[in-house]
């Protein structure tokens, strides 16, 4: 089972995508998700996680996916790669979302 489930907020406002296959539209953004457990400094650390959001939607939702925006996400984790230039192989992950949910109003976010 691959299923993945996110709460964080959004690094900057989402961008839309165009793959130009089958006419594939959708959003893109980064989710900042505080990890559970404080370092040795007593700081908690963040992972930046890569979401893409493939929807008709796109358009009227891209409006909320704002900087600061708090949300949840669930999806599926992707794992893809390519060779560079140089040969070396080099991985890419990001969580292919298949539902948001927007956990504060507009008006009370705090960026």
């Amino acid at each position: 089972m691959n299923k993945v489930t996110l709460v964080g907020r959004l690094t900057k406002d989402a961008e839309l995508i165009d793959l130009n296959k089958n006419d594939r539209k959708g959003i893109k953004f980064i989710l900042a998700v505080d990890k559970n457990y404080k370092n040795s400094n007593g700081e908690r650390e963040t992972d930046f996680i890569p979401i893409a959001y493939f929807t008709n939607y796109y358009d009227r939702l891209i409006q909320y996916l704002l900087k600061g925006a708090l949300i949840a996400v669930s999806g599926e984790l992707s794992i893809s790669s390519f060779k560079k230039q140089d040969g070396t192989k080099t991985y890419y992950t990001e969580v292919l979302a298949d539902n948001i949910q927007f956990l504060q109003s507009k008006k009370n976010m705090a960026v």
